[in-house]
C-alpha cells in the first residue's frame, strides 16, 4: 500500500496532489475512509505504480471516491436531492 498523508478538505482540486492512476490509490482511499480523514494527499508517497482501471475495477474505484466525498462532507446527498 501507499503512504497517504492526511489533508484537510480543499476548495480546489488544484491544491492537493493525488496520483489517481496509481495501483495503490484504491487502498489509500479505503484507508482514508476508515480513518475518517477529510481528505488525503499523495505528495510524500514514493510508492506510485501506474495502473489502468477498467470494468469492475473502475466501478469499485468510483464507489470509494464517492464514499470519501460523503465522509469528508464534500458531498451531501440530501442537499443534492433537494437542489
Amino acid at each position: 500500500m501507499g503512504k497517504p498523508e492526511r489533508y484537510m478538505a480543499v476548495e480546489s482540486c488544484n491544491k492537493v496532489e493525488r496520483k489517481v492512476f496509481c495501483r495503490f490509490y484504491g487502498d489509500c482511499l479505503d484507508y482514508t475512509i476508515q480513518k475518517r480523514w477529510p481528505g488525503f494527499s499523495c505528495h510524500s508517497c514514493e510508492c506510485y505504480e501506474q495502473e489502468k482501471l477498467e470494468g469492475k475495477d473502475l466501478n469499485d474505484d468510483h464507489a470509494r471516491c464517492m464514499a470519501l466525498a460523503f465522509v469528508s462532507g464534500a458531498f451531501d446527498l440530501a442537499r443534492e436531492m433537494h437542489a
